[in-house]
Formats: C-alpha cells, structure tokens, sequence
C-alpha cells in the first residue's frame, strides 16, 4: 500500500500579498502570525503528524530566501503521481479583519497549541493574582511569572511561551506571548500576539507582532502590525479610533486608497522601522521597511519603504547606512542577517524607488 507521503504533498501558498503591505515586502504571507501561529508553522504540525512533504508557492524574488530560511522546496514541480493538497493559509484576506478577530483567532488556537506543546504551570504562582480560571493559563518550559502581576484569563485564554519573562504587568486574555518574550510594566489587552524574542511594556491591544519587536517602554500601540526588528521608541503611540468614529481609509501603496470598512485600525509597520520618542502615528498609518521616523508630532499616514525624517522634513534613507544599521541592531541580540534576507531588503529598495520620489516631492507631509 502506498503511503500518504508518496501520494500528496501540503502546497503552502501565498494569498493575497498585495492587501498585506509593507508587512509582505519582506515575507510570505504564509509566515504572517495570527494567534500563536503562521499558517507555514499550522502545515508543518499537519506534516509531522501526516507524514506528508510540503511544497511552497511564493514570489520569485523571495524564493531563495524562503529556502534558506526554511530548508523546503520554494516554487518546484512534484512528480505526476502526487497529488497537491492546497493548505488552508490566512483566515482573512485583509490584515484589519485578521485584528479585529485577533482575540478569537488566539482563543481558537488554544487546544492546538496545548496538543503541540506541554502546559508547566505550577499549580500556585507565588504573589500572582488570577482572575479567572488556572486552568485557561499555558505557561511553558523555563517561562517565568514574577509575584505582582495579574493573568486575567476571564475572558479568554493566555498562552506564555517557553522562556518568556512577565514582569509587573497585566495581561488581559485573549492573548499570546512567544518564545522567550520580556514583558515588562505592560499591559496587554485582549487580542494581543506577540512572536518570539519581543520586548514589550506600556499598553499593546489587539496588535500582532511578528518577531524581535522592541517596545520597552510607555506608549499606546494598537489594532498594530509590525514585522521584524521593529523599534517604537519611548511614548510612541499609535491612533486606532477617528474622532467621529468612523470607516477608516488605508494608503495601501502610492496610488491605492482603499475603504477598509473598518472602525478600528492602527498600523501596519514594514521590517527593521524605526519609530522615534514620542511620536504619533494616525489611525489606518503604512509605514514601510527601513524607516526611521523621529522629531515628534505626527507622522504622514502614508510613508515608503527606506524613508528618513519627522516634522516635515523628509529624505532618502541611504541603503548602505541602513544595512550597517540592521547588521549593528542583530549583532546586540546574537542575531545574524542572512544573505538571502539582505538580498531582500536591497530588492525592496529598488522596488519602491518610485514610490519614495513621489512622496519626497509633497510640498507637505501632514497627515490626512
């Protein structure tokens, strides 16, 4: 009898890219979070327990980093007698809807990540106050949760990773703490996914964050989504509500405007950005790969990948410095950029040349 790896093989393809940026300038959707997981980590638990191969289907010019990165095919043939499972990927086709169900999406993991991982927490958290059932809380491997802080699982379960560090903070779940996260003199309210390696205090809601987001400080930051090595700088904060409370509008690249029909949403921020003290980003902001926003006050709600400036006053962010400046920011954590990562990040500089001139060109960079 054949066996089912010989018979098909999970096809993790991308959907949707263009609706995803500039979260997906520098990734696959399939490697975006909701929950606690990305659908490529969903395929591969479904492979190790089906023993089936997996296949990936993504844009040409991210295919050498995903096989890096990965180890997995990118963008081959299979042989003819193997039948393509398509893998269910993104439970949204827009990033706003993914946030506005972000508190389901984690409660809806919960059983899924129990199976896959072991539950540790003691049976009494000295100095600990718990609203709510025990029971709803994961603690995993070498996570620890210092005396003063409050897990209310009342409304939904909390997940911390193993090796995490909860310090003098207040978790409201639904929410998700990744691999070895810092969480201090937080708090995090429903909906809140943070992956691995992310330093986060002040107030985070309904907000995903894919991976080594630092936000040590006090700041709003809300129905967000940032990428990798993003750093909010003390008291940034991001709107996520108009005054009148109405739709917001998404500046999805220079000539898209789109209705999001949304009523809540912050930002979305692109890879390795760098948001300065005590800005302030405006409801439904897309801030691209490679920024560095400083000078206070507040930020245009559109600004491109590798653009340098604050109060009006905007540049160019010179490839050449911004690199040496995420090589300096991986070496403080024992991090290393990948060619192949590196080879991304210059392509979407070429990319979005067009885009930068445009909006150099404003006589004004106010907010709208």
């Amino acid at each position: 009898m054949l066996s089912i790896r010989s018979l098909s093989m999970l096809i993790v393809a991308e959907e949707n890219p263009e609706n995803f940026l500039p979260l997906s300038l520098t990734r696959a959707t399939f490697e975006l979070r909701y929950g606690a997981l990305c659908p490529l980590d969903r395929a591969l638990i479904v492979a190790r327990e089906t023993g089936q191969e997996i296949g990936l289907r993504a844009r040409a010019e991210l295919a050498e980093y995903l096989r890096a990165k990965t180890g997995l095919p990118v963008n081959e043939d299979i042989p003819e007698d193997t039948e393509e499972i398509i893998f269910d990927g993104l439970p949204f086709p827009t990033p706003w809807e993914i946030l506005a169900h972000s508190d389901k999406l984690i409660s809806a993991d919960w059983d899924l990540w129990n199976r896959d991982h072991r539950n540790l927490r003691p049976k009494r958290l000295a100095g600990v106050h718990i609203i709510g059932h025990a029971s709803d809380i994961f603690i995993g491997e070498r996570a620890v949760v210092q005396p003063g802080c409050v897990l209310d699982s009342s409304a939904g379960p909390i997940i911390i990773a193993a090796g995490a560090v909860i310090k003098y903070s207040q978790i409201q779940g639904p929410v998700f703490i990744g691999v070895n996260c810092i969480v201090d003199g937080a708090r995090l309210r429903p909906g809140t996914s943070l992956g691995p390696h992310c330093k986060v205090g002040g107030e985070v809601s309904a907000t995903i964050f894919q991976s080594r987001v630092n936000k040590a400080h006090e700041g709003f930051v809300g129905h967000s989504w940032a990428g990798r090595w993003v750093n909010f700088g003390a008291l940034a904060t991001t709107s996520n509500l108009k005054n009148t409370y109405g739709k917001i509008r998404y500046q999805r690249d220079a000539s898209t405007l789109i209705e999001t029909g949304a009523q809540f949403l912050g930002s979305l921020i692109g890879d390795h950005t760098k948001i300065g003290i005590g800005q302030l980003l405006s409801t439904g902001s897309n801030i691209g790969v490679g920024c560095n926003l400083f000078g206070g006050g507040v930020a245009p709600k559109y600004i491109p990948s590798f653009s340098w400036g604050g109060n009006c006053d905007w540049q160019e962010h010179d490839l050449e410095l911004c690199l040496k400046t995420v090589h300096t920011t991986l070496s403080r954590r024992n991090a290393r950029l990948r060619p192949s990562s590196e080879t991304v990040l210059r392509d979407v500089f070429a990319q979005t040349c067009g885009e930068r001139e445009q909006f150099l060109m404003k006589p004004t960079y106010a907010a709208v």
